[in-house]
């Protein structure tokens, strides 16, 4: 019986989302716009504690609405494939067999301060260390068989406050800022559902976009997200995947050497202005050594913005150290070589022979190269060894440029181009070539 329950919970929360990602509005072009997005915050959790310094509104299924006093905790808990609601005192306040719960803030009943406070809700702090934290919207708690998730329902322009001030340092030049926001909101609305087994459309982490919530708001950075409300970027009147990274290290990864896949508007670009003269990858491993540890002038360097370790970095491992870490797939013994077979167009290597005394292996795609050496910021690196008196490597170290995956808008060197004068549209432009801005 219970995993039936589970069952009908979990394909009724993914209907919910789909169901939630039709509701729209419409745009230009023909395109749609969804009202709210659906962002994950929590997972497999067993118990979730709300609270709010205004009223709130518990609903589920048919039951009636609950009201709950303002500064009230509630603790909800799974119970058979449905949930409770208790307050502080573990007095049970509601319970249901037909999840979600949501809680929304209660606008009849406003809270008893001459200035009523933003209608935010906290999400406590848990025992694996998340403090807690205020967002925008209202929220969806719902049973799934790993235990409870957490889901912030937000409109657009709220959730981009809370993105582009943990994407972007507050600090960065307007125009990059506005970039940014552009370049987020773009993404989120292209990636509605991509994350629709899980129960919503995007999590709140580099995985899909840093989302900080209200904590993480900061004037300036609102100021970018409500002077490009709207803007997107199109391809052919299509939404673009508005991918971007930190620091691409001196030259963009493109789309059909990461991915396989040419994406037109997903090329790769030098991080300076160029004549129009394409870009040259140096065609030796010497050459690459040499690139990442004497660089040009490059505009992700940006000592004054960004950490410079992001620009260009070095990772210092013992033999030990690395086989100790290597996934059970990449073991092999003792590791004697490390041998980067093949790089994209900015150098990140994609496939690469790891050599040992029991076995040789193969280790394809830039995140999984990442991991396999304790997640290192890039995969676009060189690798030097250091061998005993029997040639056998003692320490390996591990020469890097850039953090992230390199594809699409080099956060980094979008501060060099604002502070060189160009504008939101110039940067995104050059970054994603041939994508044009409309509104949504």
């Amino acid at each position: 019986m219970r995993r039936t329950h589970i069952f009908r919970n979990s394909c009724r929360s993914l209907a919910y989302i789909c169901l939630a990602s039709l509701l729209i509005l419409t745009g230009a072009h023909g395109q749609q716009t969804p009202a709210m997005l659906h962002i994950g915050l929590r997972a497999k959790q067993s118990e979730v504690r709300l609270q709010s310094v205004v009223p709130l509104l518990v609903t589920a299924g048919e039951l009636p609405a609950l009201d709950i006093p303002a500064g009230q905790p509630l603790i909800f808990r799974a119970k058979e494939g449905g949930l409770t609601l208790s307050d502080a005192n573990e007095k049970l306040l509601l319970t249901t067999t037909t999840p979600p719960m949501r809680v929304k803030t209660n606008p009849g009943k406003p809270a008893e301060t001459e200035t009523p406070p933003t209608p935010l809700i906290s999400l406590l702090s848990n025992a694996k260390g998340k403090g807690e934290r205020l967002y925008r919207g209202w929220f969806d708690i719902v049973p799934r068989t790993e235990g409870l998730t957490v889901i912030n329902i937000v409109d657009v322009e709220s959730y981009l406050r809370g993105v582009v001030s943990s994407e972007m340092g507050a600090g960065y030049p307007k125009e990059a800022l506005k970039a940014q926001a552009i370049a987020a909101r773009t993404y989120a609305l292209k990636n509605i559902g991509r994350m629709a087994d899980q129960g919503y459309d995007l999590d709140d982490t580099a995985h899909c976009q840093v989302y900080g919530g209200y904590n993480a708001e900061d004037p300036r950075t609102d100021a970018a997200v409500s002077e490009t409300v709207g803007m997107v970027l199109t391809y052919q009147n299509e939404l673009i995947d508005a991918v971007y990274s930190s620091t691409c290290g001196g030259v963009t990864e493109s789309a059909e050497s990461a991915w396989g896949k040419a994406v037109p508007y997903l090329a790769c670009v030098t991080d300076t202005p160029t004549d129009g003269t394409p870009w040259v990858a140096p065609q030796t491993e010497e050459a690459w050594a040499q690139y990442f540890k004497s660089p040009p002038p490059l505009n992700c360097l940006q000592p004054k913005y960004a950490r410079t370790e992001a620009f260009r970095w070095v990772k210092l491992m013992t033999r030990k150290e690395l086989e100790a870490g290597l996934p059970a797939a990449c073991q092999v013994g003792t590791v004697l070589k490390i041998t980067p077979l093949k790089r994209g167009t900015s150098g990140r290597i994609t496939t690469l022979k790891l050599e040992g005394t029991d076995r040789t292996v193969t280790i394809s795609t830039e995140s999984k190269i990442r991991n396999a050496f304790g997640s290192l910021r890039s995969s676009a690196f060189t690798v030097d060894s250091y061998p005993d008196e029997k040639d056998v490597p003692v320490v390996f170290a591990f020469w890097g440029a850039g953090w992230g995956h390199g594809i699409g808008m080099c956060q980094v060197g979008a501060v060099g181009f604002a502070l060189q004068g160009w504008t939101c549209e110039k940067i995104l432009a050059y970054y994603y070539h041939g994508a044009v801005i409309a509104k949504r």
